[in-house]
């Protein structure tokens, strides 16, 4: 089961990344200084990644307690 978690931990790590990669985009790709419209936007797709990062981290200490033997 180890090697199965440890690969299931890899594939979160990468979706991090790439969340990474996309709240790098949102700040380059819109000025949100340039209107409230872009501001509300960055916000918006700023939160959403903020919550689906802390969703696979909480997903990551889970199956690491699982891998390890300890309790969440």
């Amino acid at each position: 089961m180890a090697t199965n978690v440890s690969e299931r931990i890899h594939t979160l790590q990468d979706i991090l990344d790439a969340l990474q990669e996309q709240a790098t985009a949102v700040t380059e790709d819109i000025d949100p200084r340039a209107d409230e419209d872009a501001a509300l936007y960055c916000a918006g797709q700023l939160m959403a990644i903020a919550q689906t990062t802390a969703a696979i981290r909480a997903m990551i200490a889970n199956l690491w307690a699982t891998n390890t033997g300890g309790d969440t």
